[in-house]
């Protein structure tokens, strides 16, 4: 965890062109469990979002925003809220405003949960495709999935636990 926050004060501090913004957006995620032959996955939970962004301007056609980013939604009547940082490339398709959206990001479950069950963080990769309105609106979507294993060691070697999600949401820039 220490990296990933020097990491991004590395980032933060290198670059001359930065803009500050936030974002709000509907999400969509569900958990897999699987293990030898079979696998159970959970129905998908519906939430939202909200984030402070920092993007930074490495050329033309390619930009990085990063941040953090907090996530609510309940399940079965508990609250299953969560926090992250993203770092996510906006590469270009030409003069317009479309772009392609790759990224990874660090999430942990803000909730208490029995950590010899499952681990309360994971790494995660993303892709996804965005549209710049304007300078100051971004509209985007992703899908990411969870490229750790969320396991804990209770549950035994081979048993995996992972999660995906789907956001759609609106990015402003001051």
């Amino acid at each position: 965890m220490k990296k990933i926050i020097y990491t991004l004060i590395l980032l933060i501090s290198f670059v001359g062109f930065s803009q500050f913004g936030i974002e709000a957006g509907y999400t969509s995620s569900k958990a897999k469990i699987s293990g030898g032959n079979a696998s159970v996955s959970t129905d998908a939970v519906a939430g939202f979002g909200v984030g402070l962004l920092y993007g930074i301007e490495v050329s033309d056609m390619f930009k990085l925003e990063t941040g953090v980013r907090f996530g609510f939604a309940t399940v079965d009547g508990e609250s299953s809220n969560s926090w992250g940082i993203p770092l996510t490339g906006k590469v270009y398709l030409g003069d317009g405003g479309f772009h392609l959206r790759p990224g990874v990001s660090y999430s942990s479950t803000m909730e208490d949960v029995d950590t010899s069950l499952v681990k309360k963080g994971a790494f995660s990769g993303s892709i996804g495709l965005g549209y710049d309105i304007s300078e100051k609106f971004v509209i985007m979507t992703h899908y990411a999935t969870q490229l750790s294993n969320s396991a804990g060691p209770d549950l035994g070697d081979g048993i995996k636990v992972k999660g995906s999600g789907f956001v759609v949401g609106l990015q402003f820039f001051f």
